[in-house]
């Protein structure tokens, strides 16, 4: 299935990632900035020592930076809102994530207690939330109207894509290639439904697509493959109220924050796709150090 409810947001994951030193910067997230430094020392927590001083893949630089891009918008988003962990806040978010099996001396468990107490701070509410949802809610009043194809990899949700801009139809498409066979029979729709509704990478695209005026996007990964989605019936409605969003609070924070905040990666990683919603690999192999090569 497409839709799917929003997973619990615990950071339970071996990554780092600090705003500080004066390197190079490797990317900046609102008022925040991400030295060249500090994604080298993320990228080998991920993944081990060996992964920095040589060139590794290009994937792995930009699965670490989407990381960084996600939760230290929502760090800087609340912050914009005058809200930060505190102290009793960052040991609550300590604990929670040593008794979920991270590790008590891994490198990367003072950020990551930074971003978990984030998340923490987002699902208590409380009036700065609601300051900062409110202050950015045009982004995410849609109901989201959407058709998609589905397909198995990156490179045929290029080549779809590239049919699509080649004038063929929509529609056709779907049928012929999508592997979602529900919404293939009906020439790709999934019709209409509510933010929360949809897997997180998915809605985040078709926001992202609403938010930039355009009404084709992809390829969008999920775990279900990649996808090519169209924008149907494009049209804001009234945003939901704050005390009405329950569960789907933290989601719909996550998305609002990387929709309203500044954006920048350092061209030898990549570039930032505002309307998917994640961070683009150049070209080539990519190491932390900058140094791209061969494979």
């Amino acid at each position: 299935m497409l839709f799917s409810r929003l997973t619990p947001l615990l950071l339970v994951t071996a990554m780092v990632a600090a705003a500080c030193g004066a390197s190079d910067v490797a990317l900046e997230v609102g008022a925040t900035t991400i030295d060249r430094t500090a994604l080298t020392q993320l990228v080998e927590d991920s993944y081990g020592p060996d992964s920095v001083g040589a060139t590794m893949s290009t994937d792995g630089v930009v699965e670490v930076l989407d990381q960084m891009v996600r939760y230290e918008a929502v760090v800087d988003m609340l912050a914009e809102h005058g809200l930060e962990a505190g102290a009793d806040d960052l040991d609550a978010a300590r604990d929670r994530l040593i008794v979920a099996g991270l590790d008590p001396e891994a490198p990367a468990l003072s950020t990551l207690m930074r971003w978990q107490a984030a998340l923490d701070l987002v699902v208590a509410g409380g009036d700065s939330v609601r300051d900062a949802y409110e202050a950015g809610a045009e982004v995410v009043g849609h109901d989201l109207c959407t058709s998609h194809i589905l397909v198995a990899d990156e490179v045929e949700a290029l080549m779809v894509m590239d049919r699509l801009g080649s004038g063929e139809d929509f529609a056709d498409l779907a049928g012929e290639l999508s592997q979602d066979p529900g919404s293939a029979a009906r020439g790709g729709e999934l019709g209409c439904a509510p933010i929360g509704s949809f897997v997180p990478t998915y809605e985040r695209a078709a926001l992202g697509a609403l938010s930039e005026g355009d009404d084709l996007v992809g390829p969008v990964p999920s775990q279900f493959g990649f996808h090519v989605i169209r924008i149907d019936q494009p049209g804001a409605i009234e945003p939901a109220p704050f005390d009405t969003l329950g569960e789907r609070l933290p989601g719909v924070i996550l998305h609002m924050a990387t929709l309203t905040r500044d954006i920048t990666v350092d061209p030898r990683y990549g570039t930032w796709d505002n309307a998917v919603g994640r961070v683009v690999p150049p070209a080539g192999p990519a190491s932390p150090d900058g140094v791209g090569g061969g494979s």
